[in-house]
């Protein structure tokens, strides 16, 4: 099964928080539910055409909203795109596509993202693009045209952020100069096994696309060995399922959302 979790961006304060969850089954079927999130994001209403925050939507066929993220396969730089998404020719693989561009779109403020994968051997799998490229200067860029598959990436704390406390950076070894950030679901595992010293945390190029849009531009992947009792994500509340409320706040969640509907 595929996971994907959609985050939605509070106007005022600027935070994302996980207020569902995405998923296709092993048969293909996709199924969408709410999660904890939806109640504590302040001025959240749900999606049009699942307004249910106590129902489990499934079907056969990608729901609307997010097949409206993927870009056409009838467009000419289709191709490209599975190149810069280190997908397959002709690879017909939404929820990846998905999980790799966040399915953003200059008209809302919604983001997808993947669960970091745990290995049967308990290792932390994660890739990712790097972000805020369209930040750096021109000859940052040029530098990162410039890295190689494998090379050693490292993490960074950027605690004077502004918009995040929690946010890091991305830097290289030799020249040192700045590559990014890590995108912003991930900063908390990250600093967790950061601080871990016997978790050989890693960060690698995974891949360079120079002729890709900088959102798309390094693609990166890490790997750790956590300690045991370590949880992906999955320990925060907002990523727990609705359903899985306290009755007596689902009962006064749905009383509110009935009332502002």
């Amino acid at each position: 099964m595929t996971q994907l979790y959609v985050a939605w961006k509070q106007p005022e304060s600027g935070e994302w928080i996980p207020v569902a969850r995405l998923e296709q089954t092993a048969s293909g079927m996709y199924r969408f539910n709410y999660t904890q999130g939806a109640y504590r994001a302040s001025d959240f209403f749900p999606f049009s055409g699942l307004e249910r925050l106590d129902v489990a939507y499934e079907s056969d066929t990608l729901f609307p909203m997010f097949s409206n993220r993927l870009i056409s396969r009838s467009r000419p730089e289709f191709p490209d795109y599975l190149r810069w998404l280190g997908l397959a020719d002709g690879s017909n693989d939404p929820m990846s596509m998905l999980a790799l561009t966040g399915g953003i779109r200059g008209t809302d403020s919604i983001e997808l993202f993947r669960s970091p994968e745990m290995s049967g051997d308990g290792e932390y799998r994660l890739d990712f693009f790097a972000r805020s490229l369209s930040f750096l200067p021109a000859e940052t860029i040029s530098l990162i045209a410039e890295l190689k598959e494998g090379a050693s990436l490292f993490l960074m704390h950027d605690s004077q952020n502004p918009y995040d406390p929690n946010a890091l950076t991305l830097r290289t070894d030799n020249p040192i100069f700045l590559a990014g950030f890590c995108p912003k679901y991930y900063v908390k595992d990250l600093g967790k096994l950061l601080q871990d010293v016997g978790s050989n945390l890693a960060v690698k190029v995974k891949c360079v696309n120079p002729d890709a849009p900088l959102n798309m531009r390094l693609r990166c992947t890490v790997s750790a060995k956590p300690l045991a009792g370590f949880s992906a994500l999955n320990e925060e509340d907002d990523f727990k399922l609705f359903s899985e409320l306290p009755a007596l706040l689902k009962n006064e969640l749905m009383t509110l959302s009935a009332l502002t509907a």
